[in-house]
């Protein structure tokens, strides 16, 4: 009985201590914050007035490859020109949400023309859900295929597994 008792006893011990000892491990630290850069490529799929919504492919980024759709609009009808907009982008980790204003410089003559802007994360899902973040973008925009290239450089604020 002694023997069942101190086996039973070293066993709840040991499950104990294990017990502690993944807490302590997946217990949450300290938010993390860092620097990032990321390259988006797209192109606008709809265009109505001032309104766009165009398509990007994550191709570089923290959190790995990704999509992302904006919608934004662009105020006033000569260059250079200004705009707001909203991104959702898609990561295996969560959906992050950013806002964005934006300059759209005057186009060369073979219709390419850049764009500066910064933007700022607002929410998400999975470990973008408590996310901040701020950053800048410029690249380029050709209004002959429509593509856009940015490049994207900030930091950004996540608290631990996305708490």
């Amino acid at each position: 009985m002694r023997r069942a008792f101190a086996a039973t006893a070293g066993i709840v011990g040991l499950i104990a201590a294990t017990g502690v000892s993944a807490y302590a491990v997946a217990a949450p630290g300290p938010p993390t914050k860092r620097a990032f850069s990321e390259i988006n490529v797209g192109a606008t799929i709809s265009m109505n007035g001032g309104r766009f919504e165009s398509v990007y492919r994550v191709k570089r980024s923290p959190d790995g490859g990704g999509a992302a759709v904006e919608d934004g609009t662009v105020a006033g009808t000569t260059f250079p020109a200004g705009g707001i907009d909203t991104v959702k982008t898609y990561f295996a980790d969560g959906v992050r949400l950013t806002k964005e204003t934006f300059t759209l410089g005057p186009p060369r003559t073979d219709g390419i023309g850049t764009i500066t802007g910064s933007g700022t994360c607002v929410g998400g899902t999975g470990v973008h859900q408590s996310e901040k973040c701020r950053y800048t973008f410029a690249g380029t925009y050709d209004l002959t295929t429509t593509v856009v290239k940015v490049t994207l450089t900030g930091t950004d604020t996540r608290s631990p597994a996305g708490a």
